[in-house]
């Protein structure tokens, strides 16, 4: 490429990185770089063939303005030289010096770290080296990383070392490589970390190993990679680093540890942090991270969605020659079509890994748990969906014949249906609430009151006696609870250490159950909300429901397993097991005498309270089952799918009474009015439908929140019904007469 007449020297260049040019000259020379891809190849040769000296983008007079992404990508070389000294990797130990291990008695050893027998090394990056060894104490093997001897005696090393320790010691998740401890080799004095042996491969070497993963791959390692995001952002922590090569897979198992938590960061931290260095790895970072611009917990969504993307096309979602031209794509461009490189993957996850890639942390899905709970619903679906190859298929959905039609439109239509909803939401709002309009025609009337999002999405509610307390259950895993007389929470509730998926108050108010996929169960005593009684479960409990009497707790787990337990003595009395996906929704039948377990299989089970014998399977919806709920009198119960009907069945039979047809997606929630005349249900379209159940026809349809709707809930007098979701914020609904 010939040089323009208007390219600075080489040797201005040279001035601009070692910062020795006039402020003016900076700024001018910045703006050129941004649009000459010539000096960016010599600024490159420049900055990359020298030693780090030569770097020093930080000590600029000007900070560069926040759309020049070259610029911030010029800063990610800088760090990348400052603090990965040598990210090569280490298939032999001869490559590396071991002269910090101490010697050891037993020749099949490579030599010893403090009392640990080092076996062998497993590699060698960024700042420090992977041991494998035996702890002759515990008689297990560990692995230990070691702060790399050739940066032991830099200061900012340590204690970015021990800032690692810190940040994966204080997470506790069976997606998350543990850390045992962390000491420190006195004679040297190299600090090292004691960690969690995972016997398997990376997913980067699967990927290089297999190309695009099969569909059921793609949603369990991507499901479990969300849940362990979670669990780090639950402490507090945003990883920064999210990539294929930090996501290992346990060779027995095949569960996913994330590890590698070297740049993680407190949020309090990033928010305290001047815009300065990029930290992270071009091909999967964000946009936010890519412009030096601050940071949260959507950074880390970012990362997930271009790991998922990888999964499905078999590479990164942004390339290049070089890290600053993968930069520019990151920030400014969108990843190639999924379907243009794997037309097996299903519209719905191309749309779930397009709004995690949205350059707008806002615009993405606000939390990791969220993307775990959708992901292991259609894992549930589709693991369901392979016991039935004789229905049509596509892309790892199996829909009736009859719905061939629509599910070709798949795409277009649920991008159409988005829109419309979106811009029916914000002219609604804008305007006049009488503009909303049930099926019918009749005029949906705005709600009586909205309570203000303020801790992500809402995943349960449930009304005291009252009438005028509610209890919600939050994404960030604490409880709310509601004085809607006063419009004021009256008490917060730090419950879980993730999202608090299910809760219910017994029916006389005194007693709050919450469940987390922290495999604990916590009973409340309303009356103070302190000290709670704390069940323990084998597996994260997703669904609860208080019998009639509040004496015995039903619990669904995601291992498709359900129990009840005495709540006097906190004991599991009875085990129920017999669905083949995860338990999304649970009831007690109004005497008490039957339960009820809905699942991602497609299926709700009814069994005997007593003995846990099976009464009878209700079957018919085309996909996971998200809602159940029994009538005031016990004879029938209604069920919410991700099929986009409601049914309703008799309790007796198996019999289907009446399939309600009106929702535009998935049905996530139902809930009968406390007289029986009423079914409510609400989903995926942001929209609650109340039915009459006589006439089995749609009454009124309230519109108005902006995401999809977990849960609904009437009031004990029937005269109301909540609603809650996405947005985080909750809405009462006066029923019509």
């Amino acid at each position: 490429m010939n040089r323009d007449t208007t390219c600075p020297d080489p040797t201005r260049l040279r001035d601009l990185l070692q910062s020795e040019l006039p402020e003016h000259e900076q700024a001018a020379l910045i703006g050129h770089l941004d649009s000459c891809t010539c000096c960016q190849q010599s600024i490159e040769v420049l900055a990359t063939g020298g030693e780090p000296a030569l770097v020093h983008t930080s000590g600029l007079a000007i900070e560069p303005s926040a759309d020049s992404a070259y610029w911030h990508a010029l800063r990610q070389v800088e760090n990348d030289m400052n603090t990965r000294p040598d990210p090569r990797p280490v298939g032999d130990s001869r490559e590396l010096s071991l002269d910090f291990l101490s010697p050891t008695e037993n020749p099949e050893y490579l030599g010893r770290l403090g009392h640990f027998e080092v076996v062998e090394v497993i590699g060698r990056g960024g700042m420090g080296v992977v041991l494998r060894a035996f702890d002759p104490c515990l008689q297990r093997h560990v692995a230990l990383k070691v702060l790399d001897p050739e940066l032991a005696s830099n200061e900012l090393s340590r204690k970015r070392f021990c800032r690692e320790a810190r940040a994966a010691a204080a997470i506790t998740h069976e997606n998350v490589v543990a850390i045992h401890q962390v000491e420190i080799e006195e004679a040297r004095d190299l600090p090292f970390l004691v960690m969690q042996v995972v016997a398997g491969e990376s997913l980067e070497q699967r990927l290089e190993r297999k190309g695009a993963l099969e569909f059921k791959e793609i949603l369990r390692i991507g499901a479990q990679t969300a849940l362990g995001l979670a669990a780090a952002h639950a402490r507090g922590l945003i990883h920064r680093d999210i990539k294929p090569a930090n996501i290992l897979l346990e060779k027995v198992l095949d569960r996913v540890r994330i590890t590698d938590f070297g740049l993680a960061r407190t949020m309090e931290d990033v928010k305290l942090t001047q815009t300065g260095f990029v930290a992270g790895t071009p091909l999967y970072m964000a946009p936010e991270q890519a412009r030096g611009e601050p940071m949260d917990h959507r950074t880390d969504l970012f990362s997930l969605g271009s790991v998922l993307y990888a999964m499905c096309t078999g590479k990164p979602p942004f390339s290049g020659s070089t890290p600053y031209a993968v930069l520019r794509q990151v920030t400014d461009d969108p990843a190639p079509p999924i379907r243009e490189i794997n037309q097996n993957i299903p519209d719905w996850l191309v749309e779930v890994v397009e709004r995690l890639h949205a350059k707008k942390p806002e615009d993405r899905y606000q939390s990791a748990a969220e993307v775990a709970e959708l992901l292991n619903v259609r894992l549930a679906q589709y693991s369901a969906d392979e016991t039935q190859p004789e229905q049509e298929r596509s892309g790892g959905r199996i829909r009736p014949a009859s719905q061939s039609f629509r599910g070709r439109l798949g795409g277009w239509w649920q991008f159409l249906a988005g829109v419309l909803v979106g811009v029916a939401g914000m002219f609604c709002v804008a305007l006049l609430p009488t503009l909303f309009r049930s099926k019918t025609g009749e005029e949906g009337p705005a709600p009586v009151a909205t309570l203000p999002a303020s801790g992500g999405p809402i995943w349960r509610i449930s009304f005291a006696p009252d009438g005028d307390t509610l209890a919600t259950g939050m994404d960030d895993g604490t409880v709310r609870i509601w004085d809607l007389k006063e419009d004021r929470v009256r008490a917060t509730l730090n419950a879980h250490g993730g999202p608090v998926w299910s809760l219910a108050l017994t029916s006389d108010g005194t007693r709050l159950a919450t469940a987390s996929d922290d495999g604990l169960v916590k009973v409340w005593d309303t009356a103070t909300f302190r000290d709670p009684q704390v069940l323990k479960l084998d597996m994260g409990a997703r669904a609860l429901a208080f019998s009639p009497d509040g004496k015995r707790l039903l619990t669904g787990s995601r291992n498709g397993k359900a129990a009840i337990w005495d709540v006097g003595s906190g004991k599991e009395s009875v085990a129920i097991k017999g669905h083949k996906g995860i338990i999304v929704a649970v009831a007690f039948s109004p005497d008490g005498k039957t339960v009820a377990t809905a699942s991602g299989d497609k299926t709700v089970k009814l069994w005997d309270a007593v003995t846990a014998q099976e009464q009878v399977t209700l079957q018919g919806h085309q996909g996971g089952v998200y809602g159940v709920a029994f009538a005031p009198d016990g004879k029938t119960v209604a069920t919410g799918s991700w099929d986009r009907t409601v049914r309703v069945w008799d309790t007796s039979t198996g019999n289907q009474r009446a399939l309600l047809q009106g929702h535009s997606q998935d049905v996530w929630a139902v809930a009968f009015s406390p007289d029986g005349r009423v079914l409510a249900s609400a989903g995926e379209d942001r929209t609650v439908k109340l039915w009459d159940l006589a006439t089995e026809k749609e009454l009124i349809a309230f519109k108005g929140h902006t995401g999809t709707l977990y849960t609904i809930a009437f009031s004990h007098d029937g005269s109301r019904i909540a609603s809650a979701g996405r947005d985080g914020t909750v809405r009462l609904w006066r029923r019509p007469e």
